[in-house]
């Protein structure tokens, strides 16, 4: 039976940190774009979305061309 890993960073203590954020922070991930996305209603972030996959799709499908 295979054994999961564990991702979580780990400060001197060799303790687990228990917030997700600032162990994404500590790790070097910046998360200001997150931030600056949640600050936005569902509709914007939806709109967002849907203009990133569309753009996605149409690169991908120039591709094949």
């Amino acid at each position: 039976m295979a054994m999961k890993r564990s991702h979580k960073k780990t400060d001197e203590n060799n303790s687990v940190q228990s917030d997700p954020v600032k162990a994404a922070i500590d790790y070097g991930i910046d998360i200001s774009m997150l931030i600056q996305n949640l600050k936005r209603p569902p509709g914007e972030r939806i709109r967002r979305h849907q203009i990133a996959l569309d753009t996605t799709l149409a690169l991908c499908k120039a591709k094949r061309i």
